[in-house]
C-alpha cells in the first residue's frame, strides 16, 4: 500500500520588533518611495537580542505551534529538519537544539543550507523519508536571523531581508494527496552571485576578512533578478507536468518572497490571476528559507487554503538553487479550536522537556568534575593527559614520518599483554644476530 506524505500542522514565530522603511531612511541613503517601487516590502522583522531571538528560539515557537496544530506529541517525531542561512552555530545543528527543547527524544535531526530554496529542499527530504517508510512524522522548519548577516551600509541590501521561522510537520497517510510532486534544480556556476564570503573553511576569520566586511551577505542584484525571473515560472511548471497537473487546476502560488517584481514576472509566465499568487513581503521582507512556511501558515489564517485545494510552493537562492512542490491539501479548514485542557498538557509537555534537558546539562557537568574523569580511562586519553609515545608502549616517531627501529632494550617496555609477540621478536633478534 503506498504512503503520502501528508502536511498536518503548521506554525510561524516572527519577531515583534518592526523595521520601517523610514527607520531605515534614518540611517541610509534611501527613503521609503524608492524600497517600497523597487521592492514590494514596507517594512520588516528583526530579531530582538535583548529577548534572545536567534534562529533556534524561533524554530522552536514555530515547531511547538505546528505540533500543536497536528496533535501529535513531540515523542512521536522521527526526524526535524531545519533549513537555514543563519544557523544558531557552524555546528552543532539548529535542528539539535530544535529537537531537544521540544522534546522529540526518539528523532534524528540535521541542518540543510540551500539559502532561499532551503525550506522546498528540507520539505523534499521529509517527504521522501514518509514515503520510502522511513519516517512516519517529520517536522520541516525554515528558521532565519539574516539580520545577523546584513552590512548596515549597503543600501541595496539591508532594506531586503527580514528574520523569522515558519513550520510543517509531515505525517504518513494511507489516503491518496499530499505532496504530489516535487522538482529541484541547482547551477553552482552562479555561485558568487548571491553569499557571504567569509566565516567558512575558505576564508576563516582573519583581520583581513573584517576589515572588508566579507561576513556580510554580498549579492549582484542584477543577475540574481535574471535568474529568478527565469527560474521560477518554469520550475513552477515543470511540478504540475510532475504532479499530472494544469496550472489552471492549481487552486493557489505560494512563491519565496524576494520582490514583487519577480513574483509578478513569474506570474506572467504561468498565466495565472494574480488572486491566486499569496504575498506577504509587504509585512515581512525576504526571510530567506522562513518565507514560504511563514506564507503558507497566513494564507491559512486568512482562508485561502480549503481541505482539497491544489497548492504550489515555490522558491530560489543561493547556490544558486531552485526548487518547486505541489501539495494537495487534506486537513479540514478550519481547524477546531484547542481546549483549555488540551493547552495546558501541551504546556507541561513542554516545560517537561525542559527540565529534562536542564537536568541531562547538569548531569554531564557533575561527570566532568569526578575524579575518574581525569587521566586515561579504559584507555582513551582525555585532554589533561600528558603521555609520551614511549610511556604509552608506543616507540617514538621520527621526525621523517618513519617509525625507528626497536632496541632490545625496548622490547621490556612493552605491555605485558604482547607477552607472545615478544619471544617471536627475540627469537627473530637472535636469528638476526
Amino acid at each position: 500500500m503506498a504512503t503520502y506524505a501528508h502536511i498536518v500542522g503548521w506554525g510561524k514565530y516572527v519577531p515583534e520588533k518592526v523595521v520601517t522603511n523610514h527607520d531605515l531612511a534614518k540611517i541610509l541613503d534611501t527613503s521609503d518611495d524608492w524600497i517600497e517601487s523597487r521592492t514590494g516590502i514596507s517594512e520588516r522583522r528583526h530579531a530582538d537580542r535583548e529577548k534572545n531571538e536567534t534562529t533556534a528560539s524561533m524554530a522552536i515557537g514555530a515547531a511547538r505551534l505546528a505540533l500543536d496544530r497536528a496533535r501529535i506529541v513531540p515523542t512521536s517525531v522521527d526526524m526535524v529538519i531545519v533549513a537555514t542561512l543563519s544557523p544558531e552555530h557552524i555546528f552543532p545543528s539548529t535542528a539539535s537544539l530544535v529537537q531537544d527543547a521540544i522534546g522529540a527524544t526518539h528523532a534524528g535531526a540535521f541542518d540543510l543550507s540551500a539559502a532561499c530554496s532551503g525550506f522546498i529542499y528540507a520539505f523534499a527530504m521529509g517527504s521522501a523519508m514518509i514515503e520510502s517508510g522511513a519516517a512516519k512524522v517529520v517536522v520541516v522548519i525554515g528558521a532565519e536571523t539574516v539580520s545577523a548577516f546584513l552590512d548596515e551600509q549597503d543600501r541595496s541590501i539591508y532594506p531586503l531581508f527580514g528574520d523569522g521561522a515558519g513550520a510543517v510537520v509531515l505525517q504518513a497517510h494511507n489516503v491518496p494527496g499530499g505532496v504530489l510532486a516535487t522538482v529541484l534544480g541547482s547551477d553552482g556556476s552562479g555561485a558568487e552571485h548571491l553569499g557571504i564570503p567569509a566565516g567558512g573553511s575558505k576564508y576563516p576569520t582573519s583581520q583581513h576578512t573584517l576589515d572588508n566586511r566579507l561576513h556580510y551577505m554580498k549579492m549582484n542584484g542584477r543577475e540574481v533578478y535574471r535568474f529568478a525571473t527565469r527560474v521560477m515560472g518554469k520550475v513552477s511548471k515543470q511540478a504540475c507536468e510532475k504532479a499530472g497537473l494544469d496550472l489552471g487546476q492549481i487552486d493557489l502560488f505560494i512563491p519565496h518572497q524576494a520582490n514583487i517584481r519577480i513574483i509578478q514576472s513569474a506570474s506572467k509566465y504561468l498565466k495565472v490571476d494574480d488572486d491566486k499568487v499569496f504575498t506577504n513581503l509587504q509585512k515581512y521582507g525576504n526571510t530567506s528559507a522562513a518565507s514560504i512556511p511563514i506564507a503558507l501558515c497566513e494564507a491559512i489564517e486568512e482562508g485561502r487554503i480549503k481541505a482539497h485545494d491544489k497548492i504550489v510552493m515555490v522558491g530560489f537562492g543561493g547556490g544558486l538553487t531552485w526548487g518547486a512542490t505541489v501539495v494537495e491539501w487534506g486537513m479540514p479548514m478550519p481547524l477546531k479550536p484547542r481546549s483549555w485542557w488540551y493547552r495546558s498538557m501541551r504546556w507541561v509537555v513542554y516545560r517537561w522537556a525542559e527540565v529534562r534537558s536542564g537536568s541531562l546539562r547538569m548531569s554531564r557537568k557533575i561527570e566532568n568534575m569526578l575524579p575518574e574523569r581525569n587521566g586515561a580511562k579504559d584507555g582513551v586519553l582525555t585532554p589533561d593527559d600528558d603521555v609520551k609515545p614511549e610511556e604509552n608502549g608506543h616507540a617514538p616517531i621520527s621526525t621523517n614520518g618513519h617509525k625507528p627501529k626497536q632496541k632490545d632494550s625496548d622490547i621490556a617496555k612493552l605491555p605485558a599483554s604482547t607477552g607472545e609477540e615478544v619471544e617471536v621478536v627475540k627469537k627473530v633478534k637472535e636469528k638476526q644476530g
